[in-house]
């Protein structure tokens, strides 16, 4: 029969007793460690919550705006309140900034289906920026909805890995969908093209000066800053006869229905950025057209 002295069942009972300590510390600390992630975890989750409700109200002051800009005139041009913007104002942990911008200031992609003045158009345009417009019969091919194929450089349903839109363009990153598009090529057109309904048109009271440049060979750029800083041109009539430019009027005009409001809203190392797209009717209703919201 074996035999344990008092001193081994002590020295047992000790070693036991010291386990279960480190296995209750440990425990322990896993539980607090636990406790402070999910603590984390729940302050990111209602700083992310409070940083998007901010981001949607900067989303209504921009439709205000809008509402109220209708209210006092038809024409839209930079001097009026809706294109001064927000500054960066705090807020609870951290602060809120954005602004507006016209989008019929740019050229319409979905526009070269319209005539052979707005393909003639994105051309000029094109090469301004020392951009190839071989992939211009394609962009039609990606937008018209027939299966014809535009000559010459056309791509209908010639395309490897995916199948041709046959509709217009919802986003501008689609355009490097399209064949003979490049990356390169994208980030040079990209800051002066935009995608809604082909048959908006250009506010010659908001565009730039290289969309200026695309209507036409002629034409004096500082002339057309100067009399629109002056005074906003009150149609396009008034337009073409101060500057004294052979411009087809066709698809410019001098109001705008379609903005873009930018925003972000910092919550501590939360930051949230808005971009939507706000389409205002003649009457100054507004809705949404579509809205990117989050980390980008």
């Amino acid at each position: 029969m074996a035999y344990s002295s008092p001193g081994k069942q002590k020295g047992l009972a000790l070693l036991v007793a010291m386990l279960i300590v480190v296995l209750v510390a440990t425990v322990a600390v896993s539980i607090l460690h636990e406790e402070k992630f999910t603590l984390r975890k729940t302050a990111h989750i209602q700083g992310m919550d409070r940083a998007r409700l901010y981001a949607i109200g900067l989303e209504d002051w921009a439709r205000v705006f809008l509402r109220k800009d209708r209210e006092k005139s038809d024409i839209d041009s930079l001097d009026e309140d809706w294109a001064i913007g927000v500054p960066g104002l705090p807020i609870e942990g951290g602060y809120l900034a954005g602004y507006l911008e016209d989008e019929q200031a740019k050229f319409n992609l979905n526009s070269v289906v319209v005539s052979d003045l707005q393909v003639e158009r994105f051309r000029r345009l094109c090469r301004n920026l020392e951009v190839d417009d071989i992939f211009i019969p394609a962009l039609i091919d990606w937008i018209d909805q027939d299966f014809e194929v535009t000559y010459p450089d056309g791509m209908e349903e010639n395309y490897q890995d995916y199948r041709v839109a046959n509709r217009e363009l919802t986003d501008i990153s689609e355009l490097l969908l399209v064949h003979n598009v490049t990356p390169e090529m994208y980030e040079k057109l990209k800051p002066y093209i935009t995608a809604l309904p082909a048959t908006t048109t250009i506010n010659v009271n908001t565009m730039s000066e290289v969309i200026f440049r695309s209507l036409g060979e002629e034409g004096d750029v500082k002339q057309f800053i100067e009399a629109r800083e002056e005074e906003a041109y009150s149609s396009v009539e008034d337009f073409v006869e101060r500057l004294q430019l052979p411009i087809d009027a066709e698809g410019l005009s001098v109001g705008t229905n379609f903005f873009r409001a930018h925003g972000q809203v910092v919550q501590g190392e939360q930051v949230v950025n808005l971009n939507t797209l706000v389409y205002r009717d003649d009457k100054g209703g507004t809705s949404i057209y579509n809205r990117s919201l989050g980390l980008f």
